[in-house]
């Protein structure tokens, strides 16, 4: 048994062993971080563009305009801002958004890519629409009230294959994207579309 215990050959191959399941975790650590880094940065990009879209398109939450009506005996005044005034739809909202108007800001039209031409795992069903009165614009403005755009990326829209199931198992959560942006003019054809 001395004699075992004191032979140094195959020690080579333990210590083999042993480091190298570390070095492959480290190794897939690595790559699972820049693809989050990657899916991190499309997700944003993605986001900012959409919400540059929304706020020069019609709005596409159903209640709109109910939220956002105004008495017209008080036309050029100011509007107060409410934060109260909040339409939204999407992702984890239980209201549905116009589905041709957000498939046409996600899929694209005309010269218009879309978000999936930057974020191609991005669908309809991943994005929260709120508009909110800031307290911008006045009563009667032909183009509509002055409002608060946020578009923002559900969390399922991430693939992480490893990284996903660790946030899960250990409960942490995972950021959203969110972009804020003033609306302009809400009008998809301003001119009349063709």
């Amino acid at each position: 048994m001395r004699k075992f215990f004191s032979q140094q050959s195959g020690t080579a191959l333990t210590e083999g062993v042993i480091i190298f399941p570390i070095m492959v975790l480290a190794v897939a650590a690595c790559v699972e971080f820049g693809f989050l880094l990657h899916q991190w940065n499309t997700g944003a990009k993605a986001m900012q563009l959409g919400v540059r879209k929304l706020i020069v398109s019609d709005p596409v939450t159903p209640d709109f305009y109910s939220v956002f009506s105004f008495d017209d005996s008080q036309t050029g005044g100011l509007i107060a801002p409410n934060a109260g005034a909040v339409s939204t739809c999407g992702a984890n909202t239980g209201v549905t958004c116009n589905a041709a108007l957000m498939q046409r800001i996600v899929s694209g039209s005309g010269s218009w890519q879309g978000l999936q031409a930057f974020f191609p795992a991005l669908q309809v069903d991943d994005i929260t629409v709120t508009y909110q009165l800031n307290g911008l614009g006045y009563q009667g403005r032909p183009d509509g009230p002055v409002v608060s755009v946020r578009m923002e990326l559900a969390r399922n829209a991430i693939n992480l294959p490893i990284t996903s199931a660790i946030l899960d198992l250990i409960d942490i959560s995972f950021p959203s994207f969110a972009v804020t942006a003033t609306s302009e003019d809400l009008q998809s054809c301003p001119d009349g579309c063709s």
